[in-house]
């Protein structure tokens, strides 16, 4: 890909104007994909200014080199924060104040290392919208799936997408955001949460916020682009007993944080991850699950745990 001049990029921008959107990217191990994710901000169109808070989570392998090499090449717009400590591994809280206290501008859009951005417009779209339509607080798009050698190939990992706003229970529900979608109000991460700890995977608490602060708005084009990788995350067959196990206290925290969402749909689906952990957890913690799920949605729980005991006889 030929690159633009930092100068070439910022020939629209007002001069001497502070970014209007700062881009979250966040990497870890990904020396194989983190040039084609900087190269995703370098040609955006935009006449605002914008910068990249590029941040290697003490990386073993040379993405946090190259992130500087991109970094020396556009200091205008790329920070680089590279860690000599994994934050992250430590489990309590200090990534995302680290990633919070580096992302002050207005705006803010999501991009991880591995995946990438693919319109040149769309920064200037997702701004556009917001800055024209302040009752909404984010807004999300379509993803292009990008299937490395080792995955099952599959068209997509999301439902239909429709241009129109969509509401905390269908955001949960369906959850329709691909993370490098988002662009959204700073202000929605001051959304107090009571128990942050508890939170697994930190998009659907991001998405929620914005839902119960303002509205969110899905504009149906694909503007950028998932990375289905083996070990990837969201789908590393090692970690899902572990993540079965923390589940239930994941989605007992977006009940009692977010309102908005049918809370009967949530009762629910929380009675569902108590009987998905069951094989897995002490008896003490079955104890627990027992009363909570007879509190919640009894009829749910009761058939979900039935069905499991003949499934396991079977």
């Amino acid at each position: 890909m030929l690159l633009r001049t930092q100068d070439e990029i910022m020939a629209k921008w007002p001069k001497n104007a502070e970014p209007l959107v700062c881009i979250r990217c966040t990497a870890f191990n990904q020396e194989k994909f983190i040039a084609q994710c900087l190269e995703g901000f370098l040609i955006q169109e935009t006449d605002f200014p914008f910068e990249v808070i590029a941040h290697d989570d003490a990386s073993r392998d040379r993405t946090g080199d190259i992130i500087r090499e991109y970094a020396a090449k556009y200091p205008k717009i790329i920070k680089p924060y590279i860690e000599t400590e994994n934050q992250w591994s430590k489990n309590d809280g200090s990534f995302t104040k680290i990633m919070d206290s580096l992302t002050t501008r207005k705006y803010v859009g999501m991009c991880e290392g591995d995946d990438y951005w693919i319109d040149p417009h769309k920064l200037q779209t997702q701004i556009d919208f917001l800055e024209s339509h302040p009752d909404y607080t984010m807004t999300f798009h379509d993803a292009e799936i990008k299937n490395e050698p080792g995955v099952e190939a599959v068209d997509s990992v999301y439902p239909p997408m429709e241009d129109r706003e969509y509401t905390a229970t269908e955001l949960f529900e369906k959850w329709t955001v691909p993370t490098a979608s988002m662009v959204y109000l700073r202000k929605v991460r001051d959304y107090p949460i009571k128990n942050p700890l508890n939170i697994m995977n930190g998009d659907i608490f991001l998405v929620e916020k914005s839902a119960h602060m303002g509205k969110v708005r899905c504009i149906n084009k694909k503007m950028s682009a998932y990375r289905r990788q083996p070990g990837g995350v969201t789908w590393d067959k090692s970690k899902q007993i572990q993540r079965i196990k923390e589940y239930p206290a994941h989605l007992m925290e977006l009940k009692r944080n977010f309102p908005k969402i049918d809370q009967r749909l949530l009762s629910r689906a929380i009675c569902g991850t108590f009987v998905n952990a069951w094989d897995y957890v002490n008896l003490k913690t079955k104890i627990y699950y027992f009363f909570k799920g007879m509190t919640l949605a009894p009829k749910t729980f009761l058939k979900k745990l039935y069905r499991k005991k003949i499934s396991d006889k079977a």
